[in-house]
């Protein structure tokens, strides 16, 4: 396959075409490091006659029993929704978020993590509800025990994207805050459902639904005390998640500052006669 030249001298995604479609998997293995090196330089061109067919070609790969070839489709689609704007990518929504959930519940940490990271692309890309939007439906009530649990870390990596890069100070965090933080996340539509999973019949989703219910509570603070109150949870796990929610007020990891306003709104406050806007995280309860 002549990719060095064809990558001087045509410069579009149709020279891959053939490879990425393909359904041998020694051609999909050796057409993946031509492809992502010529995708990681933006001077190279994304046009392709038939771009549908070439994302669904990827899902394919991302479909596939082959893990390593399942991560390359996964890495391929993330350097896409990088060189593509969001009302490009649109079209391809739905069917690539289905399918990339689904991989969540893979057998292999590699895919299960390439899995998230483009879901976590997808939401700095269109805004976190909007991913959220597909994503519920097709996981915290999904049969497979690892997209319960895969489903519920990657809405806490939701939640913590932005507080944990800005608080590195990163540059990259000041942009996330303004992508992610212009967005609501409306976790009282998630929590019922995370509330079910304290009962599920697997214990490390039963675990990881009382992890992620504390993690939601210190994003919001005492509505979600008073909100699962009214679900049925039994009464040991109920008191086990007040007690360690007793524990995050303690050791100082709120995040709610104690306050009860998680809409989104800002407060006000007034330093030397002029008012000044607090920001808070956008999170919708």
């Amino acid at each position: 396959m002549a990719y060095k030249s064809a990558i001087y001298e045509n410069k579009t995604l149709d020279q891959f075409y053939s490879n990425v479609t393909s359904k041998e998997p020694s051609v999909r293995l050796e057409c993946f490091p031509h492809l992502e090196i010529y995708l990681s330089n933006v001077h190279n061109s994304t046009n392709c006659e038939d771009l549908t067919g070439f994302i669904k070609g990827l899902l394919k790969w991302i479909e596939g029993s082959n893990y390593r070839i399942s991560c390359n489709g996964l890495r391929i689609l993330e350097l896409l929704i990088e060189r593509f704007d969001s009302h490009e990518f649109e079209p391809y929504l739905d069917n690539v978020v289905t399918v990339t959930v689904d991989r969540l519940g893979d057998g292999k940490d590699q895919v299960r993590e390439a899995a998230s990271q483009l879901l976590l692309k997808l939401m700095r890309k269109f805004t976190p509800q909007r991913i959220w939007d597909f994503v519920q439906p097709l996981s915290f009530e999904n049969k497979q025990f690892r997209i319960k649990e895969e489903s519920q870390r990657l809405l806490i990596r939701t939640l913590n994207e932005v507080s944990d890069k800005e608080k590195n100070g990163h540059a990259e965090g000041i942009n996330l805050l303004e992508r992610f933080g212009t967005s609501t996340i409306q976790l009282n539509k998630l929590v019922p459902l995370i509330c079910k999973l304290v009962s599920d019949s697997n214990g490390t989703v039963r675990q990881q639904a009382i992890d992620t219910l504390v993690e939601i509570y210190r994003h919001v603070g005492e509505k979600v005390r008073g909100d699962i109150a009214k679900r049925d949870i039994p009464e040991a796990k109920l008191k086990q998640l007040y007690d360690k929610f007793d524990d995050v007020v303690a050791s100082g990891r709120m995040i709610a500052k104690m306050t009860d306003t998680t809409d989104g709104n800002a407060a006000s406050s007034t330093t030397n006669g002029k008012k000044k806007k607090k920001k808070f995280n956008k999170i919708m309860y």
